[in-house]
């Protein structure tokens, strides 16, 4: 039986395996991040559109080059993507071990934006190390089509 999150105009289904980590108080209540039980992580937030995709995009290659060095970074289309979807997948080694993880921008449904008008994007990120990212993709792209369809 699949768990559900509600929240932010969203109502997304996941695997009950998964872990809906709590949120600190200086992460408010406009995003969540579920934890694998092999130790990776899926996380959405919303954000405002002030911000561009390239600004966003360039922080996160910023901080994971800061905290991991080396990190590979190319940009993909995924299936069943919208026209203003972006999403980039990086690689870095952590303890010996392939890391992966899928940055995906998106415009935030109608229902995201009138629980909060000022968010105009979806950031979702999947990271996993190499061989539980590979076994949880389709998973994540269950949720991504939940996301989309989402009115």
């Amino acid at each position: 039986m699949p768990a559900t999150f509600e929240g932010f105009g969203l109502k997304l289904l996941y695997p009950e395996n998964w872990t809906l980590a709590p949120r600190g108080d200086d992460e408010g209540d406009q995003g969540l991040t579920l934890d694998l039980p092999s130790g990776g992580f899926l996380s959405i937030e919303t954000l405002p559109i002030t911000r561009s995709d390239d600004e966003i995009l360039a922080e996160i290659d910023e901080m994971l080059r800061e905290q991991y060095g080396n990190v590979e970074s190319q940009e993909v289309k995924l299936t069943g993507a919208s026209d203003g979807e972006r999403a980039v997948d990086l690689s870095f080694y952590h303890l010996d071990l392939v890391v992966f993880s899928r940055v995906v921008l998106l415009d935030a449904p109608d229902s995201t934006r009138r629980q909060m008008p000022i968010a105009g994007r979806l950031l979702i990120q999947f990271q996993a190390e190499s061989r539980d990212f590979d076994e949880n993709e389709m998973v994540f792209s269950a949720l991504l089509k939940q996301i989309r369809d989402t009115e």
